[in-house]
């Protein structure tokens, strides 16, 4: 990882922490779902990559989910958004929340 990874991951846990804060400043802990995954991957594109091989992923992680339903939830919400062109209010709506 080169020093400007380092200064980008290290930018992006610095606003992470102001969500979490932000969360916790509104005493929204109970109101708010959140799953933050961003990262780096750390591979030369210029050697060849032989398959099998481990790729490093240089990452930060946050996440406000009271349980394994609600992981399940946010995942399947990503991956529904993820795969079709539907909007996010039929994703959800097939989830039972509503965004009104």
């Amino acid at each position: 990882m080169n020093s400007r990874d380092k200064e980008f991951i290290a930018e992006a846990y610095s606003l992470v922490v102001q969500i979490e804060d932000l969360i916790k400043r509104y005493n929204y802990e109970d109101k708010v779902m959140s799953a933050i995954m961003l990262g780096i991957i750390d591979v030369d594109w210029d050697s060849d990559i032989k398959p099998g091989e481990e790729v490093q992923l240089k990452s930060v992680f946050s996440y406000n989910l009271d349980s394994r339903g609600e992981l399940e939830m946010v995942k399947d919400i990503m991956d529904s958004q993820f795969k079709d062109d539907e909007s996010l209010d039929d994703i959800l709506g097939d989830l039972g929340i509503s965004l009104n």
